[in-house]
């Protein structure tokens, strides 16, 4: 039962019934735990108070003994205070105790003492008095005065198989390994037998912990051979991937092969443990049968099928290979196909089943409602989300793991084209859902195979009917006009004796002579004749089966949405919101899913699917444990209120600023605000209530040491949003900034304080695409409903990113590495792509950014368009770092002696890509501008590390040590043990806090290495492997706009926002607004991307040097590669302008991991 069904439910419930019998309790069962409902001891307890409580708690084990605590004790951490459900000060909207919007003492938005959005002691990204556990009374943890008993940690425990230590043989190996690299010769010479740097030791700093992580080993036996057989098809299928599924059916059918155990990806080859029985290569004939029919058509289609001669690969030396300290034995090329030839074996099992739709090779959804409804939620709108697996084999030192995770995505509502319409239209967001999506035909009747079987009668929907649709036939159907209803759709039905071939539905003429009876006919009036049992109604579009030269028409009501289809369309607010809620699960029950219905879902256990046993594979019966640490948080520089140097160490990755000020205060100069109100009901907004708020603002500013005396004295003229219409309200705000940056009478602004009337994604891109590349205006967005509250823990949110503006700094760490000495510049790089729904030719757009010093404190950025959409390897590299460069050189007066590259978005197999693509290009800006000099010495020395967000390996704590209050791993946590490999130099560190679901770590990968190694490590560091993570974790608690550590180092994570600012400055290119509610012909494609002016993303030369032109759009707002699933959803915000908070990254993040969410 999912979440929402679960609400629905407990809707029912009389709260007065169990109020008036207090023994009573109402069990309400799901698939995944029994939810009780004991008996309520206050009266406000509400309906809506106790679903909320029951949804937030449906997924945790031990669901009766949790419940009853959170109501007797407190919610979350609430305690005396509240919490979610506090104790004496509790309840959903508690009373002095706080609750969810509690009073002073916290819960979820509590008063003065914080809570999730507190006032002076809390709220995630910390201001004055907050961060994560708030001041003096909150944080999301906080409660009353102090932390309450809490809620329990729920710790994963398999009810099958005790917990046991790490893997003895793995870790003697992995410290083998260690040993043999006693010199500086032997890590050399390993070098040079590899692609990239050798792993120079573990780490060693930090307090050992041992974890779960979700994968299981893979036990082989000891003379595994498998045997590839790559298949070429002719005519070639690639791009009919439905029709090359059951060719390899037919395939699979054939007597040859009868009796051999064989698996296949049903793309490009099939698999066996032994040899087939004919020596070279050997082609067959195919006749094309449906899949469920008993014979082949008479004319079918007959495919010649090429069955290659095999490529062997031995497993067991694999195996072996990965057991070794050297870097021989195996080719790079034969690792990649031998794992690819195990991922092909391990997901057959899913894919052979019709009941399971796969996406991508290695995500599995089952379509089955029965017994299966908890892992279904709707998304309304025509959406539903459902819950699957993934999974993928990984080498690991001495082992092979099978890596499986609970994954999520969104698919088209199953239901029939006349429900779909009657509920939501058929407008271009619904349309745009449908299109080449399969459909069932019922007006044909049924039809069986022999033994009984119904075969299902499918099309596939090209389009709703066009006027320009079979234009080059003799006889052109007649539509009068895009998306016409059955009246208006005629075609010419040719009267003749029907041919075998093809189905009897509305088709457009031919080029065929046709006798004199011949005639058009509508839509409408062939189906009252023909299926007299349809009434079609003339409103709903008829929809082309066929395709644009040979159409085929369909009404509505004969089409019935086939399940399992994935949507890649981005989501609207609530339905993101709908999603979070679905997909946020917590440890515990990710991993119970993992080992129990995952396993026998995706057939790893031997009962189950007996083919692994004749391959000679066997999965481990429990998830795999292993060694991680939890490093010390650095210690946060600041000044007190005497300026002087003060210090802050962060608890659970954040931090307050009671009491502090900046490390560095910028100035504002002249400044001002814009008070923009909406056409909108509720958009007019009070100006007297604004600028009495902005008084407040200013004054906060000032006695946190900004510079605030270049106050204009008046504001900017105010404008109207008008709502609905984007041209006007673009020119509203084009002609203030004109007026603003052109005025002779006015003293221009350096900064614009922009208060907007609600929460409005357009009109936010247009304030940043107008104030960053036209007028050169710093702007800061707030909302109206927010800002006047003039909560002082609110005022110190925006004051953070004022700050970092104006060119202050925010905060220091002393603990950097090479960084301290002032010679090293970190650079970070990313692309971000349009999303499926973006116009026809949107270019895909590269961002970097760089360190200006050995603070970190200030960075600069550029961003240009790369040559065309999906290029992930950047175009204009060289002349993007050249500009870098020089900034650096202009505020340091000499180059930098190390360059340190985060590299983000970059896939495993793109690793060589990087070093043989970018890495020149680096080297051919530092060629330029260095002396000769330098470069002989060999300077700059360049580092690449890869950071890796869209991978599916998780951490669970083995024990309440190893657990944080949300029973994640603590912050802090890092692995380099147990799932990696010993020869490469990689780990996963985790630096933050996850509030929500299940901490995702960040995987960094060093495929280039010229500076760690080149240093002798120095205490406490015992080895380059130990101050390369130290530095990795100490920055990710440097980013600007926050108290807290963000789950992303902050070059990588500054890169990822740059983009999505360059995607505002695009949005008419990346997130084109829908159409009006009915459907219209499209307009026709963007320009190509080479047409779209490289002005559109350069900003103004008066802000020019500086990142920190950028902040978040408010709302849900979705950047990021789709499917929506929480492996690669994006999003660039969540909430409007609040503080920055953990949740669930997905994009750079995942709903199992923790997303960071910005609020501008």
């Amino acid at each position: 039962m999912s979440r929402y069904q679960l609400l629905q439910n407990i809707k029912k419930i009389n709260p007065s019934s169990l109020l008036q019998n207090p023994s009573s309790s109402t069990t309400t069962e799901t698939t995944d735990s029994s939810i009780y409902l004991n008996s309520f001891i206050t009266k406000d307890q509400s309906t809506a108070q106790i679903l909320r409580l029951t949804v937030l708690l449906s997924d945790c084990s031990n669901s009766k003994r949790f419940i009853r605590k959170t109501l007797l004790c407190g919610g979350d951490r609430g305690g005396r205070g509240g919490g979610d459900r506090g104790g004496r000060g509790g309840g959903d909207r508690g009373g002095r105790g706080g609750g969810d919007r509690g009073g002073r003492g916290g819960g979820d938005r509590g008063g003065r003492g914080g809570g999730d959005r507190g006032g002076r002691g809390g709220g995630d990204r910390g201001g004055y008095g907050g961060g994560d556990r708030g001041g003096r009374g909150g944080g999301d943890r906080g409660g009353g005065r102090g932390r309450g008993r809490g809620g329990p940690v729920v710790i994963f425990r398999d009810p099958n198989h005790a917990a046991e230590a790490p893997d003895a043989k793995v870790t003697k190996m992995e410290d083998e390994y260690h040993k043999s690299l006693s010199g500086i010769d032997a890590l050399s010479q390993m070098s040079l037998n590899q692609r990239y740097p050798a792993r120079p030791g573990y780490g060693t700093n930090g307090r050992q912990v041992e974890l779960y992580s979700n994968s299981f080993s893979l036990n082989t036996n000891s003379n595994l051979v498998l045997n590839r057989y790559m298949i070429d098809i002719t005519p070639n299928m690639d791009s009919m991937k439905k029709k090359r599924i059951q060719v390899f059916r037919l395939i699979l059918e054939l007597p040859e092969l009868a009796n051999i155990p064989i698996a296949t990806d049903y793309a490009s080859m099939l698999i066996t443990p032994k040899k087939l029985p004919f020596k070279d290569e050997r082609v067959f004939s195919i006749p094309w049968r449906k899949d469920g029919k008993d014979e082949p058509l008479s004319d079918a289609q007959v495919y010649q099928v090429r069955i290659g001669t095999p490529t062997s690969f031995n497993i067991s030396d694999f195996v072996q290979f990965l057991s070794k300290s050297s870097a021989t034995g195996v080719s790079d090329v034969h690792k990649e196909e031998a794992i690819q030839v195990m991922n092909a074996l391990m997901g057959f099992y899913a894919k052979t089943d019709k009941g399971i739709v796969s996406i991508a090779d290695n995500r599995h959804f089952s379509t089955a409602r029965k017994g299966n409804e908890h892992n279904f939620t709707t998304l309304n709108m025509g959406l539903e989300a459902l819950r699957g697996f993934y999974q993928s084999v990984r080498p690991a030192t001495g082992r092979l793991l099978l890596n499986v995770n609970v994954t999520h995505s969104v698919f088209l509502e199953p239901a029939s084209l006349v429900n779909l319409f009657q509920r939501l239209g058929y407008g271009h967001s619904v349309v745009d859902k449908i299109k080449k999506k399969i459909v069932e035909v019922i007006h044909l009747g049924e039809e069986k195979s022999k033994a009984g079987t119904t075969i299902p009668r499918e099309k596939s929907i090209w389009d709703l009917a066009r006027p320009t649709d079979g234009k080059n036939n003799d006889h052109p159907p007649q539509v009068a006009r895009y998306g016409a209803g059955p009246k208006d759709v005629k075609f010419y039905l040719s009267v003749e004796p029907p041919s075998t071939k093809g189905d009897p539905q509305p088709k457009s003429g031919s080029k065929k002579q046709a006798s004199k009876a011949s005639r058009y006919i509508s839509v409408y009036d062939y189906f009252k004749t023909t299926y007299p049992k349809f009434n079609l109604n003339p409103d709903f579009p008829v929809v082309n089966v066929g395709n644009n030269d040979k159409p085929s028409y369909l009404p509505a009501e004969v089409c019935i949405i086939k399940p399992g289809q994935v949507v890649k369309k981005a989501l609207l607010g609530d339905q993101t919101r709908m999603m979070l809620d679905f997909a946020n699960r917590r440890p515990e029950p990710n991993a119970m899913s993992i080992i129990t219905s995952g396993k026998q879902f995706l057939g790893l256990n031997a009962k189950d699917n007996p083919l692994l046993a004749q391959f000679g594979v066997q999965v481990g019966n429990s998830l795999i444990t292993v060694q991680g640490r939890v490093l010390l948080p650095p210690t946060i520089n600041y000044k007190n209120q005497q300026h002087r140097a003060m210090t802050v160490t962060p608890r659970d990755g954040s931090w307050n600023m009671r009491d502090t000020r900046f490390h560095t205060c910028g100035n504002l100069g002249p400044w001002t605000y814009l008070i923009i109100e909406s056409t909108a009901r509720g958009g007019r907004l009070d100006h007297q209530v604004a600028a009495q708020a902005f008084d407040k603002f200013r004054r906060q500013l000032g006695s946190a040491g900004i510079g605030v005396d270049g106050y204009l004295g008046t504001p900017a003229p105010p404008i109207k949003h008008i709502e609905g219409n984007e041209a006007a309200t673009s020119d509203a705000v084009a002609n203030v900034f004109q007026r603003l940056s052109t005025s002779k009478s006015l003293k221009k602004p350096r900064f614009l304080l922009c208060i907007l009337p609600v929460n409005d994604v357009m009109l936010y891109n247009t304030i940043k695409r107008f104030g960053d590349t036209k007028a050169g205006i710093h702007t800061v967005c707030v909302q109206y409903s927010k800002f006047t509250k003039a909560d002082p823990q609110y005022f110190g949110n925006v004051a953070l990113k004022f700050n970092l503006k104006a060119g202050g700094i925010n905060q220091t760490i002393d603990k950097l590495g090479i960084i301290n000495e002032g010679k090293t510049m970190v650079v970070g790089i990313d692309v971000t792509h349009p999303n499926p729904g973006a116009k026809e030719g949107t270019p895909s757009v590269a961002a970097m950014v760089s360190s200006n010093d050995k603070l970190l404190g200030q960075w600069s950025g550029i961003c240009r368009l790369q040559s065309k959409a999906g290029k992930e390897m950047v175009t204009d590299l060289e002349m993007m770092f050249t500009n870098q460069l020089k900034i650096w050189v202009k505020k340091n007066k000499a180059g930098p002696e190390n360059i340190l590259v985060y590299r983000d978005g970059v896939s495993e197999g793109q690793y060589d890509t990087v070093l043989t693509d970018e890495l020149p290009k680096l080297r051919n800006a530092c060629r330029k501008l260095y002396p000769a000099d330098y470069t002989k010495k060999g300077l700059p020395k360049i580092s690449i590390i890869i950071c890796g967000k869209r991978h599916h390996t998780r951490f669970y704590p083995k024990d309440t040590n190893s657990a944080d209050s949300k029973s994640n791993c603590p912050a802090g946590t890092i692995v380099d043990r147990g799932v990696t490999e010993s020869r490469n130099w990689d780990f996963f560190l985790q630096p933050h806090q996850c509030l929500m679901g299940t901490a995702r770590p960040c995987h960094y990968f060093v495929i280039l290495d010229e500076i760690f190694k080149s240093q002798k490590a120095k205490p406490p560091h015992k080895t380059s492997a130990d101050a390369l993570e130290e530095l990795t974790h100490n920055m990710c608690h440097l980013f600007g706009r926050a108290t807290k550590a963000v789950s992303l180092c902050p070059p990588a994570y500054y890169a990822d926002l740059l983009c999505t600012r360059m995607r505002s400055y695009l949005a008419d290119y990346f997130d084109p607004q829908s159409g009006s509610s009915t459907p219209a012909p499209g307009a026709g494609p963007a320009p190509a991307a080479n047409a779209i002016n490289q002005d559109r993303v350069t900003t103004h030369r008066d802000i020019q040097d500086s990142i920190h032109i950028f902040e978040f759009p408010f709302s849900f707002y979705l950047t990021g590669c789709l499917p929506f699933s929480f492996t690669d959803l994006r999003i660039a915000a969540v909430c409007p302008y609040s503080r920055i908070f953990e949740l669930q990254r997905l994009t750079w993040l995942n709903i199992s991991t923790s997303f960071t969410a910005a609020l501008a």
